[in-house]
């Protein structure tokens, strides 16, 4: 591993979420998912919401596929019948469309605190398949976002900054190719 992708993947999180800028998008546990919906149509860049309790602290994350698929189960059913499979499909299907509040379809927090690394962050999303993270304080409070792609988008811009490592080098002969002899 060449010394700029060993730089990227060690940046502390903090650093990055002051790179991105993406603001936290909040709720409640007892909102209204419609009105959460809507909330977040108004901000995209922000991917997955935080749920905090009544001191502000995460207490879980509601990515917006969740949201929305909550609300087609209860607009337009048929539109997720056909993806079921199993018990399992059976049963969320179910807790969507009884779901209201973003309590009702909220998951366990996804959080890491600013000294950890980007290293960290991604080993976090991946496991978790979540496209973005709550950065909090030690009294768990959303102290900031950090959100997959455009964390991508900075390791692909460390990655291209760094001539030396291999990925470099192998796209640049493909879009550069060497000149034919005797051209």
């Amino acid at each position: 591993m060449t010394s700029g992708v060993r730089l990227a993947r060690q940046t502390s999180v903090a650093v990055c979420q002051q790179l991105l800028a993406i603001e936290p998008l909040l709720a409640n546990v007892d909102d209204d998912l419609l009105a959460t919906l809507r909330r977040a149509s108004t901000q995209p860049a922000t991917r997955l919401i935080g749920v905090v309790d009544g001191q502000g602290r995460i207490v879980g994350v509601l990515p917006i596929v969740g949201v929305a698929e909550a609300v087609v189960a209860r607009v337009a059913p048929e539109a997720l019948l056909a993806g079921i499979k199993d018990v399992a499909d059976v049963a969320r299907f179910g807790h969507q469309v009884e779901a209201r509040t973003v309590g009702d379809v909220m998951v366990p927090p996804a959080t890491i605190a600013p000294q950890a690394t980007i290293g960290e962050a991604f080993q976090v999303m991946h496991t978790r398949r979540l496209s973005g993270l709550y950065v909090v304080d030690a009294e768990g409070r959303p102290a900031g976002y950090l959100d997959l792609l455009e964390l991508a988008v900075r390791y692909v811009d460390a990655l291209e900054a760094d001539v030396d490592h291999p990925d470099v080098g192998a796209r640049k002969q493909v879009v550069d190719p060497p000149a034919p002899p005797g051209a």
